[in-house]
């Protein structure tokens, strides 16, 4: 939804680029018209006076016809109008001799007095009367100029915004971790987490001695970097004690060794960020379905008589040692656990075997 109303926001502000394009080209437009509009006044305006110069053409070629004469025109008229009709020839012959003005000579015609008409009209040779006969057809005029081209239009309205594309479903993913923010567990035997999750500290296991039925009843994995508040130094013997752990394995079984027996037990805290919940299964080294397997090991425990019972907590199938705490300083101790055949049904259980665990995430 952010990605289309980011791509209305970029449509709309080209739109608006192009409106002010459309607007400047508009502009520019309407001053290219009123040039044209100016430029074809002046052409009309020459093309008018073209026209009058045609009209005055014509009026003079008008003239020019009307002044042609036939032959002895002149000489006609004045013996026609001679006071003495029978010696109108000999009179027509003095005034010929006397008065070149009122001659025809070579095709020059004179009319009878200046005043009436000052100009002189050349007439071409031989040419006859054409009085009472229409002139020749006037030439085409000019084809005008063409006109401005017109304004762009207004743009139209902007349309609807079309309907949003319905992809195919997406496959459903992976269940969250419910809020719970990761899930946080304790490697018991080891130093390190395994592969997948982070370490929050490694310590060493620890508790309630043995031979105490008070004091707590978990292992504790505490930091090897202790920090301290109040204090008093010394024991008091009004308070609970924690000691170290050590492990006891009298046989090789379950781990296929003697040699850890007495040394301290290590202990890892880790954190898996992606799933919200750890659980420990005992009797069973995979984890069901649905869940991750964090590490996988035997079950552990405070030994059946003593005093100080435990919890049962997953030890690694590989347990690792606290360098330099192989004594026998007893303190809270690690056995194995075997089943016993009676409300536990057998089978599945086998009587005297050790159990063995594993610790899950989800």
């Amino acid at each position: 939804m952010a990605k289309l109303q980011e791509k209305v926001v970029t449509l709309t502000t080209k739109a608006e680029k192009s409106d002010a394009e459309i607007i400047k080209l508009q502009a520019q437009a309407q001053r290219d018209h009123d040039d044209m509009a100016k430029l074809q006044a002046r052409a009309e305006k020459d093309q008018e006076e073209v026209l009058s110069l045609r009209e005055r053409i014509v009026v003079l070629e008008t003239q020019v016809r009307g002044a042609t004469f036939p032959p002895n025109y002149a000489e006609q008229q004045q013996m026609s109008h001679s006071p003495e009709g029978g010696q109108s020839g000999h009179v027509g012959e003095a005034d010929t001799g006397g008065q070149n003005n009122n001659a025809t000579v070579g095709g020059l015609a004179h009319r009878r007095s200046k005043r009436d008409s000052p100009n002189w009209v050349r007439l071409p040779s031989g040419s006859g009367c054409c009085e009472n006969q229409p002139g020749r057809d006037g030439r085409d005029g000019r084809d005008g100029m063409a006109g401005a081209p017109g304004l762009k239009g207004e743009p139209g309205q902007k349309g609807d915004i079309g309907l949003k594309g319905q992809g195919a479903k997406g496959q459903k993913g992976e269940q969250g971790t419910n809020g719970l923010g990761g899930a946080v567990y304790t490697r018991w035997g080891r130093k390190t987490c395994p592969s997948g999750a982070t370490i929050v500290y490694s310590g060493v296991a620890g508790g309630t001695h043995y031979t105490e039925p008070g004091g707590g009843t978990n292992y504790q994995c505490l930091p090897t970097d202790p920090q301290w508040g109040q204090y008093q130094d010394g024991v008091q013997g009004y308070k609970a004690y924690m000691y170290g752990a050590e492990y006891k394995l009298v046989t090789n079984v379950p781990f296929g060794s003697t040699s850890l027996h007495q040394n301290n037990v290590p202990c890892a805290v880790c954190y898996v960020p992606t799933r919200g919940s750890k659980l420990m299964i005992p009797a069973r080294d995979t984890c069901y379905s649905g869940w991750t397997r964090e590490y996988h090991g035997y079950l552990m425990a405070e030994r059946h008589n003593h005093a100080g019972s435990k919890e049962f907590v997953c030890v690694d199938e590989q347990p690792e040692v606290m360098q330099g705490g192989q004594a026998n300083q007893w303190g809270a101790l690690f056995f194995p656990v075997e089943a016993r055949c009676g409300s536990l049904p057998c089978p599945n259980y086998v009587e005297g075997r050790e159990l063995t665990c594993v610790v899950c995430t989800k």
